[in-house]
């Protein structure tokens, strides 16, 4: 209670008085034991807050049902729901079902009073220079290569192989750092990058990290084929650099294990002739790239600094042939 009344009176420059306590007034005890009770004004305004320690344990359907429920018993009263962090998707639900609410600290909702005040969101990342998720960073990169344009959360997840949560997260971190937007159109929200590819690029350059998580040698085998080309391999297609003489190849983290055991590759082979890098990545290679190799700003990242300057120039030629 004492941060939610900094906060109001922070944002609003208005006092918000509590009043007398209601826990004892007839009040459902479901509503009781799910929420601390408060009466208060603010400018001028009577509210009961419905303030939840619990965190994301109740949807936002269920939120709004419990603010009518409480909404009975306080016919003259605002009802506020109260609580100190809240996911992107569950703010814009709220907002949908016309919610009032609290996150002190991040947003103010109050649509009674026509009131919508928003700050940078708590999320994942606080710190400019923090390193984006992979599947951030694999939004962010569909983007950069003109692959993504307006689309709601469930069709990237289809379309990326993740679970609809970890797109929401993504979704929430690249919200949180102001490189989209989400509306709500219907029943829908739609995800729209803020920025053209060229500005995108700049603004999240340093944000983003190499995907390769580790580079192993093993033997060939005839499964390997279906794995995209990477590293120095990729750079020769991409580029009028000359092939290596190990062949490099990519394949998700996620898979490696499986893949491995599956097709029987025996690590760290050292035989001559039949070797092959092998780079596991923190997201899919083959989700951004073409049928041959990886994508262009995906192998920009994953290739180390280097001082030959065929190298360095192969690699600006990269993010010309990506359009930047």
């Amino acid at each position: 209670m004492r941060t939610l009344r900094d906060y109001v009176e922070q944002v609003l420059q208005t006092p918000l008085e509590f009043l007398e306590d209601i826990e004892g007034k007839h009040v459902p005890a479901f509503l009781t034991h799910r929420y601390d009770l408060a009466a208060g004004k603010i400018l001028g305004r009577q509210c009961v807050f419905m303030l939840s320690d619990s965190l994301e344990s109740d949807t936002p359907s269920t939120i709004s049902k419990h603010q009518d429920a409480l909404q009975r018993h306080f016919p003259d009263s605002m009802i506020v729901f109260v609580t100190d962090r809240l996911p992107t998707h569950n703010r814009h639900r709220l907002i949908s079902h016309h919610v009032a609410f609290i996150v002190p600290g991040n947003q103010l909702f109050l649509p009674e009073l026509a009131i919508d005040l928003r700050e940078h969101f708590r999320g994942m990342r606080e710190s400019p220079g923090e390193s984006l998720s992979p599947a951030s960073q694999l939004l962010v990169i569909a983007a950069v290569l003109g692959q993504l344009e307006q689309a709601t959360p469930t069709e990237l997840a289809t379309r990326f192989r993740y679970s609809v949560m970890s797109m929401g997260r993504a979704i929430a971190e690249l919200e949180a750092v102001e490189l989209i937007r989400v509306e709500q159109a219907g029943r829908s929200r739609l995800l729209q990058f803020s920025y053209s590819p060229r500005d995108l690029w700049k603004r999240a350059r340093t944000q983003l990290r190499s995907p390769v998580r580790k580079r192993r040698h093993v033997n060939w085998g005839n499964a390997i084929a279906e794995l995209p080309l990477a590293g120095g391999s990729a750079l020769s297609v991409w580029t009028d650099l000359s092939e290596p003489r190990i062949e490099t190849r990519a394949i998700a983290a996620s898979r490696w294990k499986g893949f491995a055991q599956a097709h029987d590759l025996e690590t760290e082979h050292r035989c001559g002739g039949g070797e092959i890098e092998i780079e596991t990545w923190s997201y899919d290679p083959r989700l951004l790239g073409n049928d041959r190799c990886v994508d262009p700003i995906s192998l920009w990242l994953s290739l180390p600094e280097t001082v030959d300057d065929r190298v360095a120039f192969a690699k600006n030629m990269l993010l010309k042939e990506a359009g930047l």
